[in-house]
This record gives C-alpha cells, structure tokens and sequence, in this order.
C-alpha cells in the first residue's frame, strides 16, 4: 500500500474513532435535546428557589418535581429517559462541560439581553413627562 493510502486510511480510523468516542447509547438523549431539557430545568429551579424566597411556604422538592414534570412533557421526554442521559452524561465529564457550558453561555446572554432591555426608555409615553405636571400650573 502507498503512503497516500496509508494516510487515507489513518484518517479514516481517527475520523470514526472520533465519532464513536461522541456517540451517546440509544437510551440517552442526544447532546443537543438533553441541553434543551436541561436548560429549562435550570430556569424551572432558579424560578421555584426564588419563589420561596418569597414565601416560605413553598416546599422546593415538592414544587422543582412539579416544574420538572412540566419540563419533560414541554421536551416530549420523560423523567426516566432524562435520569438515564443524566447519569450518563455525569459519567462522560468531556460533553457534560461542553452542554453546561453552553447553557451557561446561553442563560448569561438572555440575561444580559433582559438587563439590557430593563434600561431601555419604556414605548408609549411612560417617560413622557405629563404637561403642566409638577409645574405647579392649573
């Protein structure tokens, strides 16, 4: 065989050595599904912990397994199926960094852009000032 072959052939094993290696099992969600479900699991527990902040009341396991039952049927999943891509993606560090990561960037961008947009002047003439308001005029 030539070396040109070689090559070829080297490559060819490092390409699919590399995708088998990212392959999840067909009982784990893929990367991007389980970083959409995650997502919104963060957003449904960030939601509930400040809600009980504000009333005491509220039990938080109770209430995160409602919010995370509303998740998974949002995402057509169900608690099972995300338990077992959990677990799995817990054991796999290298894609766990990469979806948390995204989600993290995702969250800190939405939060940045909700910032951003509190500090806009509000349509509709709510920083209009009204005429003969504060003037003293009758």
């Amino acid at each position: 065989m030539s070396l040109k072959g070689l090559v070829y052939l080297g490559l060819f094993f490092l390409t699919f050595s590399c995708s088998e290696k990212n392959r999840v099992p067909d009982n784990v969600l893929t990367p991007e599904k389980f970083q959409a479900v995650f997502k919104d699991i963060v957003i449904a527990d960030a939601l509930n912990t400040e809600r009980s902040f504000k009333d005491t009341a509220v039990k938080i396991p109770n209430e995160n397994a409602s919010y995370f039952l509303k998740v998974y049927e949002m995402h057509g999943v169900t608690k099972n199926q995300f338990m077992v891509s959990y677990n799995y993606y817990l054991s796999r560090p290298d894609l766990l960094k990469v979806i948390t990561d995204s989600v993290s960037a995702q969250l800190t961008r939405k939060s940045e852009k909700l910032s951003a947009d509190t500090s806009k002047p509000k349509p509709n003439g709510y920083n209009i000032k009204k005429a003969g308001a504060g003037t003293g005029n009758k």
